[in-house]
């Protein structure tokens, strides 16, 4: 069956990961073939970003706007679809950000990650994220 502790591993560090601007771990999580990222915020149309250079845009294009601290916090997560080779994990976001001594909730979500084994390790092959607010 599919390594849960790691793939729970993989989506914490992903969140921890874009917070302290780690784009080398955040490109790498994902599959190197025809990975997926995505979206839609508040209910609106999905925007989908396909393959590694999409998805590297997106994460640097977002970090480049911030002026405050994020703390992405991933939880409630919980498994379905396992086989050996692939899982796919649900989870809550709730998107945390400081910014001039003041703390707030800015949005909140759920992830759908469908992780794939990739040699030894875990990676996500399509992600969605379905946000509440705008971020």
């Amino acid at each position: 069956m599919a390594d849960k502790q790691a793939v729970t591993e993989l989506l914490n560090h992903a969140g921890v990961a874009y917070d302290v601007g780690d784009s080398d771990f955040l490109i790498g999580m994902f599959a190197p073939d025809n990975p997926v990222f995505g979206m839609t915020i508040a209910g609106g149309d999905p925007i989908t970003f396909e393959g590694s250079e999409a998805i590297a845009g997106l994460f640097s294009g977002a970090m480049e706007e911030q002026t405050d601290q994020r703390r992405h916090v991933v939880t409630n997560l919980y498994f379905e679809n396992e086989t050996e080779d692939s899982i796919t994990a649900i989870s809550y976001l709730v998107l945390i950000t400081v910014e001039n001594g003041q703390l707030s909730v800015l949005s909140s979500g759920v992830y759908t990650d469908d992780c794939v084994r990739v040699g030894s390790d875990w990676k996500i092959q399509k992600r969605f994220l379905a946000l509440d607010l705008p971020y």
